[in-house]
């Protein structure tokens, strides 16, 4: 695990579709959208304008490891460790400053839910195999002073909570996780931050 705070990095999310975003409107209605208003479709990210850029971030907590599975031998007191496949984790803390998580996470008005991303002009169900490299999310993390990007891809929202201080100063944490390698590029407009993950990897 490696703790960021939010001073110290730049995040950008987009969904894994090259063409359609996702849009939370006025009235908390979620949807899919060319390009996306919330957060944007798969592009290059910009760590000042982009849409997706998360604002007001206090921290960002990224887990980097792997699933093992033990196979015992007949004969063998020691198991063999079998890497199963990577798990990646990226958990962003943020002032709240608007309901577009708690749509996304939790649904609207009709039960749409955001958490695995869009499939065209539509968004995920959460109901059907991920089976291919369009699903979920991409998280653009800016580290070492914007000469290093951490790429997540294809990953799902798995936890969003909402924390209250005693001043009433509210927090929300997001957390996504993904089983596709992650990537590490050399600096802000590298060749490849925003290609499409290959089927062989998904």
């Amino acid at each position: 695990m490696a703790y960021y705070l939010g001073k110290d990095v730049g995040v950008v999310v987009s969904t894994e579709d090259d063409t359609y975003g996702v849009t939370v409107s006025a009235a908390n209605a979620l949807s899919s959208a060319n390009p996306g208003a919330t957060i944007g479709p798969r592009a290059t990210p910009n760590f000042n304008t982009s849409t997706g850029l998360i604002s007001n971030l206090t921290g960002v907590d990224l887990g980097i490891g792997s699933t093992d599975e033990d196979v015992s031998f007949m004969g063998a007191n020691t198991p063999l460790k079998a890497e199963v496949h990577k798990e990646t984790t990226v958990s962003l803390t943020k002032k709240k400053n608007s309901t577009a998580f708690d749509v996304i996470f939790s649904g609207d008005t009709d039960g749409t839910i955001g958490r695995w991303g869009v499939s065209g002009a539509t968004v995920r169900d959460g109901l059907t195999e991920p089976n291919n490299s369009g699903f979920g999310y991409r998280i653009y993390i800016q580290l070492k002073a914007a000469t290093e990007i951490f790429v997540v891809r294809n990953a799902q929202m798995t936890s969003h909570t909402v924390s209250l201080n005693a001043d009433g100063t509210q927090e929300e944490t997001v957390e996504f996780t993904s089983q596709v390698n992650p990537q590490i590029f050399a600096a802000t407009g590298s060749a490849g931050t925003a290609v499409e993950t290959p089927s062989g990897e998904f």
